[in-house]
């Protein structure tokens, strides 16, 4: 951790409780931000594999009927 980021620290670890909570609240939103942003571009490259897959003919689908007619049979 850097000196800066040990400063903050023990500042923040000054406060009152009510103003470490927002401040926790606050960082850990800044990452979740990120954190949703890597898992949507994992997602959507996922999607355009899959599509691609469909359109070649190298992936097989069925009807979604078909699907969870065969899943609710599964769990019965």
């Amino acid at each position: 951790m850097s000196t800066t980021a040990q400063k903050i620290c023990i500042e923040a670890l000054s406060l009152p409780r009510e103003s470490r909570t927002e401040i926790a609240e606050r960082i850990l939103a800044s990452l979740e931000d990120k954190a949703d942003s890597k898992a949507e571009k994992a997602w959507k490259a996922v999607i355009r594999r899959r599509r691609a897959e469909i359109h070649s003919g190298k992936a097989k689908v069925r009807p979604a009927e078909d699907v969870m007619r065969d899943a609710m049979h599964a769990i019965a």
